[in-house]
């Protein structure tokens, strides 16, 4: 629901003609912790530890590492709404790790659900690499987890 409501105020933003060319705001790592809550208040399970000093992360950067959060989110709700997920992000060496592994009972899927595309994950995948990092996705024994690592600033040579 929150995921449709961004859209539509993004299409309205992008429609209109406002002529002080106010941009919308982007959504950063920093603002991640209200993204939990939110998925708290919708009654997802999650456990949240954040290391490191997120509002240094570049805006290209966090836009991406905030977006995948939130398509991570949404699947565990989608797909394992009565099962605990704990999302960890850490910010060290020049990247920022994220990892979501959600333990518990998952929806079963129809035949039909598992042969579509799941953009969500190809969306995430594109994020990553479009910004030189690397991202993986899978079943677990006991749910899903997902992963990604993303460089934070340019690599300097020694």
């Amino acid at each position: 629901r929150d995921s449709m409501q961004e859209l539509r105020r993004t299409v309205t933003l992008l429609r209109s003609h406002d002529e002080a060319g106010m941009a919308a705001p982007v959504p950063s790592a920093s603002e991640i912790p209200a993204l939990v809550d939110q998925a708290r208040t919708g009654g997802l399970a999650v456990e949240l530890r954040m290391r490191g000093d997120f509002a240094r992360i570049p805006p290209g950067v966090g836009v991406a590492v905030y977006r995948i959060v939130q398509e991570a989110l949404a699947n565990a709700a989608r797909h394992a709404p009565h099962a605990r997920t704990m999302l960890g992000l850490e910010l060290a060496s020049g990247r920022v790790e994220l990892l979501a592994e959600t333990s518990g009972p998952l929806v079963a899927q129809s035949a039909s659900e598992r042969e579509r595309p799941h953009y969500g994950l190809i969306g995430m995948q594109e994020r990553a690499t479009a910004l030189g990092g690397e991202f993986a996705a899978g079943p677990t024994p006991n749910g899903w987890r997902m992963s990604c690592q993303l460089p934070v600033g340019e690599r300097r040579s020694r």
